[in-house]
């Protein structure tokens, strides 16, 4: 049976790559506006990607955090990054999206193997 991953992006960028590295892995839903991001919705969810671009997607992070079990998170700036850090979640992996495009996915590859997420 194929996992469920949940990810929310408002920039939008990152969940294009997500979906098109990973959309035959598994099952992807996605969230792009933060206007349309509703909590309850988030339920059965194997995995989250989340981007976090300000304190709005901040705020969606916290809220949603202990709805799933396992959570890649990535912020395009180091002020964004320090806060998330200084939340002290486990079990998170922290992608540095100033890393190429290739060493993101084998973060994300190692991690989701490493995880029983999905068969490389």
């Amino acid at each position: 049976m194929k996992k469920k991953a949940f990810i929310y992006d408002t920039s939008k960028g990152f969940s294009s790559l997500i979906k098109h590295y990973y959309s035959t892995k598994m099952d992807i839903d996605v969230c792009t506006n933060k206007k349309k991001f509703v909590l309850d919705n988030i339920k059965g969810y194997d995995v989250c990607f989340f981007v976090v671009n300000d304190m709005d997607d901040l705020s969606n992070l916290i809220k949603a955090y202990y709805k799933i079990e396992h959570f890649f998170i990535g912020a395009p700036n180091k002020i964004t990054e320090d806060k998330i850090d200084s939340l002290n979640y486990e079990n998170v992996v922290v992608l540095d999206f100033n890393s190429s495009k290739h060493e993101i996915l084998k973060v994300i590859n190692f991690n989701l193997e490493l995880k029983e997420l999905i068969e490389i």
